[in-house]
């Protein structure tokens, strides 16, 4: 049993992440939890107050059930929804993820960001440096749109073993979604380097060199994709964090990596991804390092149920 987990608190940004929930879950058979944290500690203290506690909760499940009204379209065996005394929201998101064994835990933007935009708040920043699976960061009035369904997915790739994970992920989603899979490339100009000495390759031969060697590499991971995603190669030069955010503009949805170091099967947002995820505008999916398909379990039994 898979399980999309939705973090939601009384907010329109929360409206955004069950919106994106939604549209996962069309696609899955699993579970969806929608989950509300609410400011109390368990541990033993001589200034517990069960009677305080019991209103917090009460309150978090009232909002986890408002949210998750706007599921009516699952049917009601597949929604549940959980309220967890956790003075950290972070926190009680990693302990539910984990609980739960949740393939992907879905969150909105603050509210303080540009509207289109993705703005991780405090609390999907943190989920991004050591969550327990994928975590998607939804932009500011995603609720408002109303395109029906998720037909362009972008997937970066740099030809390490983390995008190659996002890679997994990407097809995994295009496949169960039905959507068409850009593979994309970012060729830095700095990389170039200076002008050769005299005898060495010029600066525009070595360009056209590294392009090629790119081009092909992204050639052959979308000639391998799994059969019946539609793939397209897309090669991008600049700056990777720019270059992907304003290819976002045109995308449904786009899945990145992890940082390439720190604890395996969790999720990293480095140099690259956290820019992109503080910049894009569609949704942001992020996947755990060492996790060889990620989302496979996710959305594999959809996906071969639609081959």
């Amino acid at each position: 049993m898979t399980t999309i987990l939705i973090g939601v608190n009384d907010s329109e940004s929360s409206e955004d992440a069950v919106a994106l929930g939604r549209r996962l879950a069309e696609a899955t058979s699993g579970r969806v939890v929608v989950a509300c944290a609410f400011p109390y500690s368990d541990m033993p203290s001589r200034a517990a107050n069960l009677t305080y506690r019991d209103a917090l909760k009460t309150n978090a499940l009232r909002t986890a059930g408002r949210m998750s009204e706007l599921l009516s379209n699952l049917p009601t065996d597949r929604i549940h929804t959980t309220a967890i005394a956790n003075p950290s929201p972070p926190h009680a998101l990693h302990d539910i993820a984990t609980a739960e064994n949740a393939s992907i835990v879905v969150l909105g933007s603050t509210h303080t960001g540009r509207a289109g935009r993705v703005m991780p708040g405090s609390t999907a920043e943190r989920l991004l440096h050591g969550a327990p699976c994928a975590v998607a960061v939804v932009p500011e009035g995603y609720r408002e749109q109303t395109h029906p369904s998720i037909d362009h997915i972008g997937v970066a790739y740099n030809g390490t073993a983390e995008a190659k994970a996002a890679v997994d992920a990407a097809a995994d989603a295009a496949a169960a979604l039905g959507a068409e899979l850009s593979v994309i490339g970012v060729i830095e100009a700095d990389i170039y380097g200076a002008p050769a000495m005299t005898g060495g390759p010029s600066y525009n031969v070595l360009r056209q060199d590294i392009e090629a060697a790119v081009r092909a590499d992204l050639e052959v991971t979308v000639a391998g994709l799994p059969e019946g995603v539609r793939g397209v190669v897309a090669c991008l030069e600049g700056a990777p964090a720019e270059r992907l955010i304003a290819a976002s503009e045109k995308l449904d949805l786009l899945v990145i990596g992890s940082r390439g170091y720190g604890p395996l099967r969790a999720v990293l947002a480095g140099g690259v991804s956290g820019r992109v995820i503080r910049g894009a505008h569609c949704p942001v999916i992020v996947v755990p390092r060492g996790v060889e398909a990620p989302l496979g379990e996710l959305f594999g039994a959809a996906a071969t149920a639609s081959a």
